[in-house]
């Protein structure tokens, strides 16, 4: 006897099938056939317990195979695979493209620079100001935005390097030459902002360095050769203190001389005589340098000129002497020699009777040099 559900053979007297488990049914009159038509429902019902339910469409047109329906299902798997691929794969592509772009874009390098700037990010800032500077080497804005950065980081000397590349690329910036002006100040390197000044001619600027440029003294009067005393004066147009050497030194360094003399320096000997100048302002700051050369070559006076010029008188007679400006006369009428000492001439000399000698010497008033002794003999007997 067979199991009804699996067809095993059953052995005598199981109540179970050793195979499936089935209770065994002992109904008498089944035939074969109704046999194999049972295993065929309980099949059939075991499947369709077992398979998930689907749409009243699908199961009518599902005729064929299983497994012909199962490898339909792999169909849209594989679509969508390969159209999620192509999409991966294209936004990679725009973004590297995009990415591309911006690295090799001047404007996006400096709007993102801005960006990170006003956010305060100024390393990151850097870093796209500088980018942007390799796509335009002669950038300006550039430059200036990066100076401002060092600027508020007291990073002055990178600064300085900025600003000084501007103006080689643009000579008449007013906020580098501010902003350079303000680095050099605080360094109090004064001797910077008059070398940046040389050259500058723009109205706008010259007001930027009102206060680091000093005028030259004016000295006089003016170099020449002079055959008697001078004095040489040293004015200041804003009322400076001024610094001065005769020798030709340096008038800034210590041998200078503060100048205060009312009537100005006088040169009273024979000499070469190399004034040099300087004004300097209440910032220390030193004018350029006034220089002029003073040669003294002292003149002694002419001899005194004498009417008359001596000889026998026979009437009472005056004589008149007469020197050079500047200079007096001194006399004697007994032949010895007259000095500073001696009667000094202020008018007309009564000539004395008898044989006389009349000594006469000049003397500059200024650099007391004569003009040596001038004699005339005079015979007069009333």
């Amino acid at each position: 006897m067979q199991c009804k559900r699996c067809g095993a053979e059953l052995k005598p007297g199981r109540m179970y099938c050793s195979s499936c488990g089935k209770e065994v049914q002992m109904v008498s009159g089944y035939s074969d056939l109704e046999d194999e038509y049972l295993r065929h429902i309980l099949k059939e019902s075991s499947e369709n317990a077992t398979a998930e339910p689907q749409p009243r469409e699908q199961v009518r047109e599902s005729t064929g195979p299983l497994h012909k329906k199962k490898k339909n299902n792999k169909i849209p798997i594989i679509v969508v695979s390969v159209l999620l691929t192509v999409f991966i794969l294209t936004a990679a592509g725009i973004k590297l493209y995009v990415n591309y772009q911006n690295d090799h874009s001047y404007e996006y390098q400096l709007a993102k620079a801005n960006e990170y700037m006003a956010a305060g990010k100024y390393g990151t800032a850097l870093e796209y100001y500088q980018n942007a500077l390799v796509l335009v080497p002669q950038d300006v804005t550039a430059r200036l935005a990066m100076a401002k950065i060092y600027m508020e980081q007291r990073e002055y000397d990178y600064a300085a390097v900025l600003y000084t590349e501007v103006l080689k690329l643009e000579q008449t910036n007013y906020e580098a030459y501010q902003n350079l002006i303000a680095i050099y100040e605080q360094k109090q390197d004064y001797e910077s902002i008059i070398v940046l000044a040389k050259g500058v001619t723009d109205e706008r600027l010259l007001p930027l360095f009102a206060d680091y440029i000093v005028e030259p003294p004016v000295i006089s009067p003016v170099a020449d050769t002079y055959d008697d005393f001078i004095n040489v004066g040293i004015y200041s147009l804003e009322e400076e203190e001024i610094y001065y050497t005769l020798d030709g030194s340096d008038p800034t360094g210590d041998n200078a001389i503060l100048y205060t003399e009312e009537d100005g320096i006088p040169l009273e000997k024979n000499g070469t005589y190399t004034v040099k100048a300087v004004c300097k302002n209440e910032k220390g700051i030193n004018s350029s340098v006034a220089e002029s050369v003073f040669v003294i070559k002292l003149r002694a006076p002419g001899y005194a000129k004498v009417v008359p010029d001596g000889g026998r008188i026979d009437q009472e007679t005056q004589v008149v002497i007469t020197a050079e400006p500047g200079c007096s006369i001194y006399y004697t009428w007994d032949g010895t020699q007259p000095d500073k000492n001696s009667p000094k001439y202020l008018s007309p000399l009564d000539i004395p009777s008898g044989n006389n000698i009349l000594s006469v010497l000049v003397v500059n008033n200024k650099t007391g040099l004569d003009s040596g002794v001038y004699r005339a003999n005079f015979i007069y007997y009333p």
